[in-house]
Protein backbone atom coordinates (compact mmCIF):
# COMPACT_ATOMS: atom_id res chain seq x y z
CA UNK A 1 0.00 0.00 0.00
CA UNK A 2 1.31 3.26 -1.13
CA UNK A 3 -0.22 6.60 0.01
CA UNK A 4 -0.53 9.53 -2.06
CA UNK A 5 0.13 12.42 -0.40
CA UNK A 6 -1.64 14.07 -2.90
CA UNK A 7 -4.54 17.38 -0.87
CA UNK A 8 -5.56 18.16 -4.03
CA UNK A 9 -6.17 14.62 -5.70
CA UNK A 10 -7.85 13.24 -2.78
CA UNK A 11 -10.53 16.02 -2.72
CA UNK A 12 -11.18 15.37 -6.39
CA UNK A 13 -11.16 12.23 -5.74
CA UNK A 14 -13.85 12.35 -2.88
CA UNK A 15 -16.33 15.01 -5.06
CA UNK A 16 -15.68 12.50 -8.24
CA UNK A 17 -17.32 9.62 -6.63
CA UNK A 18 -19.77 11.44 -4.00
CA UNK A 19 -18.51 9.60 -0.92
CA UNK A 20 -19.01 12.73 1.70
CA UNK A 21 -22.78 12.11 0.89
CA UNK A 22 -22.31 8.52 2.76
CA UNK A 23 -21.73 10.76 6.16
CA UNK A 24 -22.94 13.51 8.69
CA UNK A 25 -19.42 14.00 10.49
CA UNK A 26 -16.93 16.27 9.00
CA UNK A 27 -13.39 16.62 9.24
CA UNK A 28 -12.90 12.54 9.38
CA UNK A 29 -8.78 11.60 8.25
CA UNK A 30 -9.29 10.04 4.63
CA UNK A 31 -6.27 9.42 2.76
CA UNK A 32 -5.79 8.64 -0.65
CA UNK A 33 -4.29 4.83 -1.08
CA UNK A 34 -2.93 2.82 -4.15
CA UNK A 35 -2.18 -0.93 -4.07
CA UNK A 36 -0.65 -2.65 -6.86
CA UNK A 37 -1.61 -6.00 -8.74
CA UNK A 38 -1.79 -9.37 -6.15
CA UNK A 39 -0.94 -6.95 -3.03
CA UNK A 40 -3.23 -8.32 -0.36
CA UNK A 41 -5.02 -5.74 1.45
CA UNK A 42 -5.74 -7.99 4.12
CA UNK A 43 -5.26 -11.73 5.31
CA UNK A 44 -5.87 -13.98 8.73
CA UNK A 45 -2.91 -12.32 9.91
CA UNK A 46 -3.37 -8.66 9.25
CA UNK A 47 -7.49 -7.64 8.89
CA UNK A 48 -8.70 -5.34 6.95
CA UNK A 49 -8.31 -1.48 9.44
CA UNK A 50 -9.93 0.71 6.73
CA UNK A 51 -12.99 1.41 5.28
CA UNK A 52 -11.87 1.33 1.36
CA UNK A 53 -13.67 2.81 -1.89
CA UNK A 54 -12.23 1.54 -4.46
CA UNK A 55 -12.10 3.63 -7.36
CA UNK A 56 -10.07 2.13 -9.72
CA UNK A 57 -9.56 -1.22 -10.06
CA UNK A 58 -10.27 -4.61 -9.05
CA UNK A 59 -10.45 -6.80 -6.00
CA UNK A 60 -11.21 -10.48 -5.12
CA UNK A 61 -11.71 -12.04 -1.36
CA UNK A 62 -11.21 -15.63 -0.72
CA UNK A 63 -11.06 -18.09 2.12
CA UNK A 64 -8.54 -20.83 1.66
CA UNK A 65 -9.19 -24.32 2.50
CA UNK A 66 -6.90 -26.20 4.35
CA UNK A 67 -5.96 -28.41 1.41
CA UNK A 68 -4.36 -24.65 -0.43
CA UNK A 69 -7.21 -24.39 -2.19
CA UNK A 70 -9.93 -21.51 -2.27
CA UNK A 71 -13.33 -20.57 -2.02
CA UNK A 72 -14.17 -17.64 -3.55
CA UNK A 73 -16.47 -15.03 -1.50
CA UNK A 74 -16.82 -12.19 -3.87
CA UNK A 75 -15.43 -10.32 -6.55
CA UNK A 76 -15.85 -6.49 -7.05
CA UNK A 77 -15.21 -3.89 -9.76
CA UNK A 78 -14.94 -0.55 -9.90
CA UNK A 79 -16.87 1.34 -6.90
CA UNK A 80 -16.49 -1.49 -4.25
CA UNK A 81 -16.57 -0.40 -0.76
CA UNK A 82 -14.48 -2.88 1.82
CA UNK A 83 -15.09 -2.46 5.31
CA UNK A 84 -18.49 -2.23 6.32
CA UNK A 85 -18.12 -6.38 7.57
CA UNK A 86 -15.62 -5.46 9.48
CA UNK A 87 -16.87 -2.39 11.06
CA UNK A 88 -20.37 -3.72 11.91
CA UNK A 89 -18.58 -6.63 13.29
CA UNK A 90 -15.48 -6.87 15.39
CA UNK A 91 -13.97 -10.38 15.81
CA UNK A 92 -14.55 -12.00 12.33
CA UNK A 93 -12.56 -14.50 11.01
CA UNK A 94 -10.12 -12.61 8.80
CA UNK A 95 -10.37 -13.39 5.12
CA UNK A 96 -7.97 -12.59 2.11
CA UNK A 97 -8.72 -9.59 0.26
CA UNK A 98 -6.42 -9.49 -2.90
CA UNK A 99 -6.12 -7.01 -5.37
CA UNK A 100 -6.77 -8.48 -9.39
CA UNK A 101 -5.15 -5.05 -10.82
CA UNK A 102 -3.61 -1.61 -9.57
CA UNK A 103 -5.54 -0.20 -7.53
CA UNK A 104 -6.96 3.49 -6.38
CA UNK A 105 -8.30 3.59 -3.20
CA UNK A 106 -9.88 6.34 -0.57
CA UNK A 107 -9.14 4.94 2.44
CA UNK A 108 -10.80 5.88 6.14
CA UNK A 109 -9.16 4.18 9.05
CA UNK A 110 -11.98 2.57 11.51
CA UNK A 111 -10.71 2.08 14.75
CA UNK A 112 -9.12 5.71 14.79
CA UNK A 113 -12.96 6.83 13.59
CA UNK A 114 -15.41 4.44 15.19
CA UNK A 115 -16.87 6.85 18.14
CA UNK A 116 -17.61 9.16 15.37
CA UNK A 117 -18.44 6.87 12.36
CA UNK A 118 -20.90 4.96 15.72
CA UNK A 119 -23.16 8.18 16.11
CA UNK A 120 -23.33 9.28 12.41
CA UNK A 121 -26.72 8.23 11.56
CA UNK A 122 -25.97 8.75 7.59
CA UNK A 123 -22.93 6.12 7.78
CA UNK A 124 -24.94 4.08 9.58
CA UNK A 125 -27.94 3.69 7.33
CA UNK A 126 -24.96 3.48 4.62
CA UNK A 127 -23.44 0.45 6.09
CA UNK A 128 -27.01 -1.24 6.79
CA UNK A 129 -27.86 -0.77 3.22
CA UNK A 130 -24.83 -2.10 2.18
CA UNK A 131 -25.03 -5.62 4.61
CA UNK A 132 -28.89 -5.96 3.35
CA UNK A 133 -27.30 -6.03 -0.37
CA UNK A 134 -24.85 -8.73 0.70
CA UNK A 135 -27.72 -10.56 2.12
CA UNK A 136 -29.94 -10.32 -0.56
CA UNK A 137 -27.47 -10.94 -3.17
CA UNK A 138 -26.87 -14.53 -1.38
CA UNK A 139 -30.18 -15.60 -0.64
CA UNK A 140 -31.15 -14.45 -4.25
CA UNK A 141 -28.15 -16.27 -6.15
CA UNK A 142 -26.32 -17.40 -3.86
CA UNK A 143 -27.94 -20.87 -3.63
CA UNK A 144 -26.50 -24.39 -5.26
CA UNK A 145 -29.01 -25.50 -6.84
CA UNK A 146 -29.44 -22.39 -9.22
CA UNK A 147 -28.22 -22.56 -12.87
CA UNK A 148 -26.27 -19.75 -13.69
CA UNK A 149 -29.17 -18.49 -16.26
CA UNK A 150 -31.63 -18.64 -13.36
CA UNK A 151 -29.16 -16.89 -11.15
CA UNK A 152 -28.65 -13.95 -13.86
CA UNK A 153 -32.23 -13.22 -14.89
CA UNK A 154 -32.41 -13.07 -10.54
CA UNK A 155 -29.07 -11.00 -10.71
CA UNK A 156 -31.05 -8.74 -13.44
CA UNK A 157 -34.17 -8.51 -12.50
CA UNK A 158 -34.35 -8.35 -8.52
CA UNK A 159 -31.01 -6.55 -7.59
CA UNK A 160 -29.57 -4.61 -10.68
CA UNK A 161 -31.37 -1.23 -11.00
CA UNK A 162 -31.10 -1.21 -14.78
CA UNK A 163 -31.71 -4.79 -15.05
CA UNK A 164 -28.55 -4.68 -17.47
CA UNK A 165 -25.79 -7.21 -18.04
CA UNK A 166 -22.67 -4.70 -18.76
CA UNK A 167 -20.13 -7.18 -19.58
CA UNK A 168 -18.91 -10.72 -19.09
CA UNK A 169 -16.98 -9.52 -16.17
CA UNK A 170 -19.67 -8.13 -14.08
CA UNK A 171 -21.44 -11.37 -14.50
CA UNK A 172 -18.47 -13.03 -13.34
CA UNK A 173 -18.42 -11.22 -10.57
CA UNK A 174 -21.89 -11.42 -9.41
CA UNK A 175 -22.54 -14.99 -9.98
CA UNK A 176 -19.29 -16.75 -9.36
CA UNK A 177 -18.65 -18.62 -12.73
CA UNK A 178 -16.45 -18.94 -15.62
CA UNK A 179 -16.78 -16.83 -18.41
CA UNK A 180 -17.29 -20.02 -20.74
CA UNK A 181 -20.82 -20.79 -18.12
CA UNK A 182 -22.01 -17.17 -18.55
CA UNK A 183 -21.59 -16.91 -22.57
CA UNK A 184 -23.65 -19.99 -22.46
CA UNK A 185 -25.95 -18.92 -20.08
CA UNK A 186 -26.25 -15.88 -21.92
CA UNK A 187 -27.10 -17.39 -25.23
CA UNK A 188 -29.51 -19.41 -23.86
CA UNK A 189 -31.50 -16.20 -23.08
CA UNK A 190 -31.35 -14.61 -25.99
CA UNK A 191 -32.45 -17.63 -28.15
CA UNK A 192 -35.40 -17.89 -25.31
CA UNK A 193 -36.18 -13.97 -25.71
CA UNK A 194 -35.35 -13.35 -22.49
CA UNK A 195 -32.22 -11.01 -22.70
CA UNK A 196 -31.88 -8.66 -25.45
CA UNK A 197 -28.43 -7.16 -26.69
CA UNK A 198 -27.99 -3.56 -26.58
CA UNK A 199 -24.37 -3.13 -27.70
CA UNK A 200 -21.04 -5.32 -26.88
CA UNK A 201 -21.38 -7.22 -23.94
CA UNK A 202 -24.57 -5.22 -22.90
CA UNK A 203 -27.26 -7.47 -22.22
CA UNK A 204 -30.91 -6.03 -21.09
CA UNK A 205 -33.40 -8.50 -19.23
CA UNK A 206 -36.95 -8.49 -20.76
CA UNK A 207 -40.26 -8.89 -19.72
CA UNK A 208 -39.11 -6.87 -16.59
Amino acid sequence: MEYIRNKTALERALQTAGIPAYFETEGLNFRLVSFEKGELLSSPVRPLRDLLFVLEGTVQVYLLREDGSSILISRGLGQTVLGTVEFARRGLPALFTEATSDLLCVALPLEENRAALEADRVFLRFVLARLTDMVLSYTLIGQPQQTVEEKLMVFLRYIKPDHTLHGMAEGMAQLHCSRRQLQRAVRGLCGRGKLERSGRGIYVAKGK
